[in-house]
């Protein structure tokens, strides 16, 4: 009877020790992923500050008279963004590839360093061959596989919304940036003080990043042992491989992949808001004030705000594990915004433009965060999430050559067609969105009901569902 007691008790003992190891073990990851924020965050989310700090500062030094200080002449100043975003579009994927080949850590230093010093560089240009040369070769590779090197997908979308909400900050403090040397009296111009004050800034957190950003848990030397087993055993859940090598295999495999392709398509059609937003936002509110340093100074406003609601929006995604619903839902916002800015009329309503200007910038970028995480989410190999995340951005920054092309010099100051064209653009992404959001929960249903025993290329992995 005793020996028979004992028995019974036995597994009631195997289930309290089961559920102490579960809870050590998800304090211990906790403890892991706030280890992995602090080192990763800081450092992404400077280098994407810098980034759009650079990128985007054209917009505020076209209201400071760039063009005509430089003799730009008719279309030339949007002929200078689309020189800049073609090379930028098409050196997105060998940049993933080598930062696949090479690791992140040390890639996306050196190019932010070159981007730097091509910033500073641009103050000494005197015409547009030497603005152009100055722009032309300005890249950077993608943070976002990066990450996935370090989090599993659930978490994805927040720490993406983390470094992408920099380029909100960056856009505001451009402009109070824009807003303060625009009235200096010195022997440069406003905006080439802009280019060297910004430019710096970037080469200091090149500098940072090459000393302080993490190549991997194995290599970091922050990482325990016990942290380091536990770091592969999360990515192992994501991923079929996580070795540095590149398989071509693997990224032919992924580029004769449908979906890829969507994905790419999507990125293309919100990437042309995405650019808009970023180069003509000054330009835009200009149209509601008649003060040059006005203007850059309220785009602040709507770049903080932005950054909040962002964040907002992204722990949501992450939260209930939903891209393409909340990646539409904003997106529908943003729509409606373009379409009003460009058909009403804001000379006698400029406090309904600018509150416009708030639903286009807090709304449009959502999708550049969201559906990078989604794609990333559903690609279980790290070559082919490197070749796939290239591809993604290649198409965005193609947007930015429609977006360039659309703002014309003879629509201006209202822009009608562009800011249209820019609407239409968002309401095809939301048409595909949708269509890819019900491809992939066919796809689970199917697993769910035992038609698909489980997800192409996770045959080690039967319990993997494909992120929605």
């Amino acid at each position: 009877m005793t020996g028979s007691g004992e028995d019974e008790k036995h597994p009631q003992d195997v289930s309290v020790h089961d559920a102490v190891l579960l809870e050590n073990d998800t304090v211990a990851e906790k403890r892991l992923v706030r280890k992995t924020d602090f080192l990763m965050m800081p450092g992404s989310a400077l280098a994407y500050f810098t980034h759009t700090l650079d990128r985007a500062n054209l917009g505020n030094a076209k209201t400071d008279g760039f063009e005509k200080d430089l003799g730009l002449v008719g279309n030339q100043f949007s002929l200078l963004l689309v020189l800049f975003y073609v090379p930028y579009a098409i050196f997105n994927i060998p940049w993933s590839i080598l930062a696949k080949r090479y690791n992140s850590a040390r890639v996306i230093p050196l190019t932010i360093l070159a981007w730097g010093a091509c910033m500073m560089s641009a103050a000494a240009a005197k015409n547009f061959a030497g603005i152009m040369a100055t722009r032309i070769i300005m890249d950077k590779p993608c943070e976002v596989y990066y990450l996935s090197l370090f989090y599993t997908r659930k978490e994805m979308a927040f720490r993406v919304s983390w470094i992408g909400q920099m380029g909100f900050i960056a856009g505001a403090v451009s402009g109070l940036i824009s807003w303060s040397v625009f009235q200096w009296e010195g022997k440069l111009k406003g905006w080439q003080y802009l280019f060297i004050i910004e430019g710096s800034i970037t080469v200091v957190v090149a500098i940072y990043l090459w000393t302080f950003a993490p190549r991997s848990p194995e290599t970091s030397r922050w990482y325990t042992e016990e942290e380091v087993q536990l770091a592969r055993q999360r990515l192992q859940q994501d991923s079929r491989d996580q070795d540095t090598e590149f398989h071509w295999d693997d990224a032919r495999k992924q580029l004769k992949h449908w979906p890829t392709w969507v994905f790419a398509f999507m990125a293309l059609m919100y990437g042309v808001g995405v650019a808009s937003s970023s180069n003509f936002l000054p330009t835009m509110i200009k149209r509601l004030t008649s003060e040059t340093t006005t203007a850059n100074l309220y785009t602040v406003g709507p770049n903080l705000t932005a950054s909040i609601f962002q964040v907002s929006v992204c722990w949501l995604s992450d939260r209930y594990q939903q891209r393409a619903t909340f990646a539409c839902a904003t997106t529908a916002v943003s729509l409606v915004a373009w379409i009003l800015l460009g058909t009403l009329d804001l000379v006698r309503l400029p406090q309904v433009g600018y509150f416009l200007t708030y639903l286009i910038t807090f709304a449009t970028f959502i999708p550049s965060n969201l559906v990078p995480a989604w794609l990333a989410s559903n690609t279980p190999t790290t070559t082919g999430r490197a070749v796939s995340l290239g591809l993604n951005y290649m198409a965005m920054n193609l947007a930015g050559v429609v977006s360039s092309l659309i703002y014309r010099a003879q629509d201006a100051p209202v822009y009608r067609p562009a800011l249209v064209t820019v609407g239409c653009t968002q309401g095809v992404f939301i048409l595909a969105a949708v269509a890819m959001r019900q491809y992939y929960a066919s796809l689970n249903k199917k697993i769910e009901s035992g038609e698909l025993p489980h997800a192409p290329g996770m045959e080690s992995r039967p319990e993997y569902r494909y992120a929605v």
